[in-house]
């Protein structure tokens, strides 16, 4: 007798089984309690799964997962339903025993897997297997083979043709009608399917798994749109009815739930004609959708009139861009409107705060535009004042009181009382002295040119401006040629004015070259000094000198020889007087006062000359720079420069002087044999040749 297994589940649900006779518990299903597709199934690499009540596929080989049941399966399980299944030997019984089969193979003792329980163990029979053990059958029944009579056919059921259907709609209306009679359901799962319909003759209506899969699909989705179609109807139809039925009752509010509105209406009969509870919740939930949805518009616009009447608050308290949100929440808070008004004071403080955020930003906004619009008014009226102005310089360009070269004292007399030069006064920018030398700097770089041309022209007619010529010499030299006379009609009196300021620069320069050679033909007297008589007169003294480099530096102006030399002995005799003004002390603090005296004269003399020169500088404008770059750094870096370096001459010659002073104030005084008085000096206190 074989052995007799039982089906159970673990705590945690997972299902073992049971030998009952040698007390053998497996996990897998033993081979005898298998179905025919189940044994087959062992034999490939493919096994059956569940995951959280789902069934899916897993190949031991190649690792791979599926949710669907693989093409191999299919043909497998379809392979499987074609096999012959062995007829079972029916099992006639009377009375008792008849009993005991009917309830053996009632459905209250079938397992899930279909397989009859006994009634009284409660273990799994097999089709044809003998009972469990210490339960056999009764003796009397019948054990030859009857056999099971045929199904009749329904004459409606459309019968495979042996090559199969030719059209493709006559295949698929007899796939549909096994699907119906299988009681396949809009919920239904493939595999299931499969396994429902894989024995029945229409299966074989399509030769092929995916146009089974495909018509499956198509009669499903079907079936879902058909159901929802009747779903649709039946709630149009019960909608008005629930809807009046919750419309009418005062205690159903926007926020009544329905399991609350279940319990209410239970008993009503609107309410009991919606069956489905699924059905009833969604006519429900739509009704409660439309009163949240009054509400919120409801509560939008009190909202809205409430924010109004605070923004009408804030205007009426003239709240500003710069007013703080505790003075405006105070404002509103005493104000009438917020005690007299029963909705607006249960507006909360936030809404009070975003209401104020967007009054304050739409303040600021007026404020920043009519500050930006105030700018640029400021701005146009700087600039039309500058524009003003230079069409005021304009104009003395056109009647020729602003030439090239011309100066801000030569035209303020004529624009100092005049309302455009007034206006530009005191305004950011540009200022008028600026202004003017833009518009002469304009007419530098225009004349630079003609400047340069005149100038050859002058040179190629051997023509020598001084600082006598007139206006009238230099047209009439001008206007022999064609070129520079139309050069004169547009600008002869700037041309004149840069001849003229160029001639008296270099008339000036002349005269500081002569002071300064004379300056050092005079110190280099010091150094033949003890070899004339201080007395002696300038001839006989040339003699001695005429050796000297500075004395042959002014070989062709023997006047300013002479000049010099008077110069050197008028300084000489001082000396002697300021030395013997004290009778010959040379103890006393006085004798170094002369020196002290005289080297303060010559800085003043010197600072002097040097405020002359930069005078002399300023006043010719058209010296040693660019026309178009008068005010650069560069130039007045290359200025400062050559000052620099005059004041380190300037102060060499000061410590030669130094030094040949204090070597005649040692020196002793000697009369000569008439009772003159001259200053002679040892050949060994002398200082070098070349000595300054």
């Amino acid at each position: 007798m074989a052995a007799l297994w039982t089906e159970h589940r673990n705590a945690e649900g997972r299902t073992y089984w049971n030998n009952t006779i040698t007390k053998q518990s497996v996990w897998e299903k033993p081979d005898i309690l298998k179905t025919p597709f189940e044994r087959a199934l062992s034999q490939t690499s493919w096994r059956e799964y569940f995951q959280e009540g789902r069934k899916y596929y897993y190949n031991t080989v190649t690792k791979e997962s599926k949710w669907d049941m693989p093409e191999e399966l299919l043909l497998l399980l379809e392979k499987v339903g074609k096999e012959p299944v062995p007829p079972t030997v029916p099992i006639v019984a009377t009375g008792e025993a008849t009993n005991q089969l009917a309830a053996i193979a009632s459905p209250t003792n079938v397992t899930s897997q279909g397989v009859p329980l006994n009634p009284l163990s409660g273990a799994m029979v097999r089709p044809g297997l003998p009972g469990p053990v210490g339960q056999s059958l009764p003796n009397n029944l019948p054990t030859a083979p009857t056999p099971v009579p045929q199904r009749p056919l329904n004459p409606d059921e459309p019968v495979v043709p042996t090559n199969g259907f030719a059209i493709h709609e006559e295949a698929e209306k007899a796939f549909w009608y096994l699907l119906k009679k299988a009681g396949v359901g809009p919920d239904s799962v493939w595999e299931e399917t499969i396994r429902a319909i894989i024995t029945d003759p229409l299966y074989k209506s399509f030769n092929s798994m995916a146009e089974r899969k495909e018509s499956w699909q198509k009669y499903v989705e079907t079936l879902k749109k058909k159901e929802a179609e009747e779903k649709e109807a039946r709630m149009n139809k019960q909608r008005p009815a629930i809807k009046n039925l919750l419309k009418g009752n005062p205690n159903v509010f926007h926020y009544t739930s329905f399991e609350t509105a279940d319990q209410v209406f239970a008993q009503h009969p609107i309410w009991q004609q919606v069956r489905i509870e699924s059905e009833r919740r969604q006519l429900f939930l739509e009704y409660i959708s439309d009163l949240q949805q009054r509400e919120q518009t409801r509560l939008r616009e009190m909202r809205g009139r409430n924010m109004e009447k605070v923004v009408g608050i804030f205007k009426k308290h003239e709240v500003d861009a710069l007013t703080r949100w505790r003075d405006a929440l105070k404002m509103v808070l005493e104000s009438e409107e917020w005690k007299e008004d029963q909705e607006l004071s249960q507006l909360p403080q936030l809404d009070i705060l975003l209401a104020f955020e967007d009054y304050s930003k739409i303040k600021s906004g007026e404020y920043e535009s009519a500050v930006k619009i105030a700018e640029q008014a400021r701005m146009q009226k700087y600039r039309q004042a500058r524009e003003g102005f230079r069409a005021l310089l304009g104009g003395l360009k056109s009647n020729g009181k602003l030439l090239s070269g011309t100066k801000w004292k030569e035209i303020y007399p004529l624009i100092s009382e005049d309302d455009r030069y007034l206006k530009l006064l005191g305004t950011p920018g540009s200022t008028p002295l600026e202004l003017f030398w833009d518009a002469v700097d304009e007419l530098d770089l225009a004349l630079e040119s003609k400047v340069k041309d005149v100038g050859k022209y002058l040179s190629s007619c051997s023509f020598q401006f001084t600082e006598q010529t007139t206006t009238e010499q230099l047209e009439a030299v001008l206007r022999e040629d064609g070129k520079m006379s139309k050069m004169f009609d547009t600008d002869g009196l700037g041309l004149y004015r840069y001849f003229h300021e160029q001639a008296a620069h270099q008339r000036r320069k002349t005269e500081k070259l002569q002071r300064r050679m004379q300056d050092d033909l005079r110190y280099a007297l010091k150094r033949k000094a003890h070899k004339f008589d201080i007395d002696a007169p300038y001839e006989e003294v040339v003699p001695i000198i005429q050796d000297l480099p500075e004395f042959k530096a002014l070989e062709n102006d023997d006047e300013a020889r002479k000049i010099a030399f008077s110069k050197f002995v008028k300084r000489q005799k001082e000396k002697m007087r300021e030395v013997h003004s004290d009778d010959g002390s040379t103890s006393s603090r006085k004798r170094k006062e002369p020196y002290g005296t005289r080297m303060r004269d010559h800085d003043r003399e010197r600072e002097r000359s040097r405020e002359k020169d930069r005078d002399d500088r300023y006043s010719s404008r058209h010296r040693d720079r660019d026309y178009a770059r008068r005010r650069d750094d560069r130039d007045r870096d290359r200025e400062r420069d050559k000052r620099s370096g005059r004041r380190e001459d300037d102060k060499e010659k000061d410590r030669s002087r130094k030094k040949d002073e204090d070597v005649e104030m040692k020196s002793p005084v000697k009369e000569t044999q008439n009772g003159d008085r001259h200053l002679t000096l040892d050949p060994s206190d002398s200082p070098e040749e070349g000595e300054i």
